[in-house]
């Protein structure tokens, strides 16, 4: 109960802090195709061995002329492949204030790159990754079809496999090839 109460009010905080940001319009199958820099956000739930080392390598070799930057929670940190190419930032529960909205530090790290594109691989709705996308200032912010999404991603994939995360990722690889 006060777990659901701390999301709704951190979720109504993040519309007030983002209230005055309105994308630019773009053509998403130029800007993706252009695209060198990447933020990718791993889901907060653990990924199968194969699934996370099938989908950060199609990231890191789609996005090879820049860099791939990729932000995990500390405990999901051995989840990545230890040769990746990407750079990875890592965070933990104390990197988010009391309504899961990251903190100043946390924020500033991301901050330090700009990005073409983001992408949140969080099936379901997670604050802080909805956040840490937003703040990117990425012009391109792509994750799953969700509740709230509407506000913090201007490109969402509906996979209609959501049960299965391998299913939904093969539908994001999918998609992101055809644009």
């Amino acid at each position: 109960m006060l777990a659901r109460l701390r999301r709704r009010v951190g979720l109504a905080y993040t519309r007030f802090h983002f209230r005055k940001h309105r994308d630019a319009t773009v053509r998403f199958s130029e800007i993706v195709t252009r695209s060198r820099r990447a933020l990718v956000v791993f889901p907060e739930t653990s990924l199968g061995g194969d699934t996370a080392e099938t989908l950060l390598r199609y990231l890191t070799r789609r996005f090879s002329n820049g860099s791939t930057v990729v932000v995990v929670r500390e405990d999901l940190r051995r989840a990545l492949p230890a040769t990746t190419a990407a750079r990875v930032f890592t965070y933990t529960e104390k990197d988010l204030t009391t309504w899961y909205t990251p903190r100043s530090e946390l924020i500033r790290r991301i901050k330090t790159s700009t990005f073409d594109v983001a992408f949140d691989l969080n099936v379901d709705f997670a604050l802080p990754s909805a956040f840490l996308c937003m703040a990117s200032n990425a012009p391109v912010r792509v994750s799953f079809t969700k509740s709230n999404g509407d506000d913090f991603y201007n490109l969402q994939i509906r996979a209609l496999a959501l049960a299965d995360q391998s299913t939904a990722y093969q539908s994001l690889m999918r998609c992101l090839d055809m644009l």
